[in-house]
């Protein structure tokens, strides 16, 4: 009988150590489980910060739509040189629509000549910016790799589209549509101006 006690005490302690191993192993995983999700929810979280207002003098005179089509290419080469090895080639053709605006970031400088006649001098055209089109900014036309480019490290489309993009890749549109700037300035100013006084005559200087 005395065993049989002992017997019966030593299985109620082992089931009761067990429900206490699966509360703590259940208190485990629900503690787990919480964490993550409120690590997830923490990563979902953004924050923006407003570095600077700045008052701008740019006018726009001009609009250009634009169509690029960039490819670009990787290889993998031979270690320790620039030799490219046969057959591990990786390609990618984007088409990038766009628009470049053309303009001035710095305000005219008007010069009362007489009573109804003004010198606007113009300063030096820049790049305003550039916005993507609304409708189709950017496709992937082509991607494709040769027979041993698996080792070969993708195209980074998106550093092409940035450098694309960026306004000094531009510049040579001021030169190009020089002409075309100058004369939707004049048209500009001297609606303005006749808005005030029909009588004033504009003289134009347009800084090289």
């Amino acid at each position: 009988m005395f065993l049989l006690k002992v017997f019966k005490k030593m299985l109620t302690l082992k089931v009761a150590l067990g429900w206490l191993i699966l509360v703590a192993v259940g208190f485990f995983v629900f503690s787990v489980i919480n964490a993550g999700a409120y690590k997830q929810k923490e990563n979902k979280q953004s924050y923006s910060l407003v570095k600077y207002i700045k008052q701008a003098n740019e006018t726009v005179f001009l609009n250009v739509g634009v169509q690029s089509i960039e490819t670009k290419a990787n290889n993998t080469t031979i270690p320790w040189t620039k030799i490219g090895i046969p057959l591990t080639e990786k390609k990618a053709v984007i088409i990038l629509n766009f628009e470049a605006k053309l303009g001035i970031k710095k305000a005219v400088d008007v010069a009362k000549l007489s009573e109804n006649s003004y010198k606007i001098t113009v300063p030096k055209y820049d790049v305003i910016g550039i916005a993507l089109d609304k409708k189709a900014p950017y496709q992937l036309y082509d991607a494709s790799g040769e027979l041993l480019s698996y080792s070969t490290s993708d195209i980074d489309t998106g550093e092409l589209v940035t450098k694309k993009l960026s306004n000094a890749k531009q510049k040579d549109y001021l030169k190009q549509y020089k002409d075309q700037m100058n004369n939707a300035a004049k048209a500009y100013y001297q609606a303005l101006f006749s808005a005030i006084d029909k009588n004033i005559r504009l003289t134009f200087v347009f800084a090289e």
